[in-house]
Formats: structure tokens, sequence, C-alpha cells
């Protein structure tokens, strides 16, 4: 047996599981679950050097591969779906683990982990690294390209959603319409977004025009005539100009 193999991983973890229901997300709850796959506390530094950190970083990422594979093809879909899909079967596999995943908050959250020379906040600052997490390998999963700023705001706003879902799936209350719902309200975000983005362009484009001194002629149809090429008519060319569409 090579001791830092995936497979005596996944064999502790699955021990692990059952014993942490009883004995919490623990030290000792692991020390139990390796013994019982025949390895001494001794060795688990060289399994999980970390401990109960990485082996909580090895679960997550043991589910995150379980909802890929649950989720199946998504082509074709809406990135919108592919998203709630997405959430969908990630709290799926969730669910024959719940109560260990309610330990594993449970030590996240436990106050004397700060006061703790082993853990101090770290326990914590992973709580929030493992949402993030998630959230980026679900859109890495959906083909997500980004380069740019967009691919952190894009994985911190899905964390955000994952880090609220997570009470509302442990205490059973309905997580795909918590997820409905919450992206909705992000898609509102993003539509109203766009469109004061376009009408601050198009005030400033107003404001350049008028600033102008000398009008070309292609400035000139754009102002007083129509996509058909027709004189717009006094109503359309005053709803045409952005400083008077904010109050229309």
């Amino acid at each position: 047996m090579i001791l830092d193999s995936l497979e005596t991983k996944e064999k502790i973890l699955k021990e692990f599981l059952q014993t942490c229901a009883f004995d919490g997300w623990s030290k000792e709850a692991l020390v139990k679950a390796a013994a019982n796959c025949g390895i001494g506390e001794n060795f688990l530094p060289l399994i999980f050097e970390n401990g109960l950190l990485d082996l909580a970083e090895f679960y997550f990422e043991s589910q995150n591969e379980k909802s890929a594979e649950l989720l199946g093809s998504l082509e074709g879909k809406k990135i919108r779906d592919k998203i709630s899909l997405s959430l969908y079967a990630r709290f799926a596999v969730e669910k024959e683990n719940k109560i260990a995943l309610q330990r594993l908050i449970n030590f996240y959250l436990n106050p004397k982990n700060f006061t703790s020379f082993e853990m101090g906040p770290r326990p914590a600052f992973q709580a929030l690294q493992v949402c993030y997490n998630i959230a980026d390998f679900i859109w890495k999963n959906i083909g997500d390209q980004s380069t740019d700023f967009n691919y952190y705001t894009k994985r911190a706003t899905l964390g955000k959603i994952i880090f609220r879902a997570v009470s509302v799936f442990l205490k059973d209350g309905d997580v795909n319409n918590f997820i409905d719902v919450e992206i909705e309200k992000v898609m509102k975000f993003e539509k109203f977004k766009s469109k004061a983005k376009n009408l601050l362009a198009k005030n400033l484009l107003a404001k350049n025009l008028l600033a102008k001194k000398t009008w070309d002629k292609k400035t000139f149809c754009e102002i007083f005539l129509n996509e058909k090429g027709s004189p717009r008519s006094p109503k359309e060319f005053v709803k045409n100009l952005p400083f008077f569409r904010l109050f229309s």
C-alpha cells in the first residue's frame, strides 16, 4: 500500500465520514479512521500533511468530481442554466454526507481554533476558500475561459451564493429554489448594470456631440435620420437623445 496514494486517501476518507458523525471533524476521528484502514497515527502526516485541513480539502475535491459526473453533458444550454444545474448537482452529492458536512462546518466555526497553536484562523479561512474553489470548479467545468477581472468577480459572486446555500441545505430547506432566487437576483443586477453602463456611454456621447464645433455628415445622419434614412419626427428626435431618455 502506497501511503500517500489516491486509493489510500479515499479509504481513510470513507471511514472518516462515518466516524466523524459521532466524534466530530476531529483528530480523534481521523486517527480512528486510519486505524480502521490498518494505518498508524504516526503515518498520517505522510498522507494528510496538514491533518484535518488537508482531509477537508481532499473531501471537497472528491465531491466536486462526483458532482461533475452526476451532472453529465451541458451542451446547448444557456450559461444561467449551466450554473443552476451545476449547483443542484453539487448539493445533491452532499445529501448522503449531510451530518459529516455539518460536523465540518462546526469545525470551521469553532472559536477554540483561534486560540489553538495548531489551527489558529486557518479553518475559518479555508471555509471561505472552499466556497471560492467550488465556484472556480463549476465555472471551469462549464467551459468558462475568462481571464480578465470578470474571472474573479464570477467566482466571488458564485462563491457567495454557495456560502449562503450551505445554511439552507443543512436546515433541510429547498436549496434548489434558494439557488434559483439568488441567481435571478444576480441576473437582474447584471441587466441593471448593463443598462446603466449603456446609458452612461450614450450620455457621454451626447456630451461630446454637443461640444463639437463642427459636425461631419455621419454625425448629422446619426442624430437627425432614422435607421431607414428618413428624417426623424420631433418626438422621435427628442426621445432618442440620451439625456431626455432618463426621464422618458
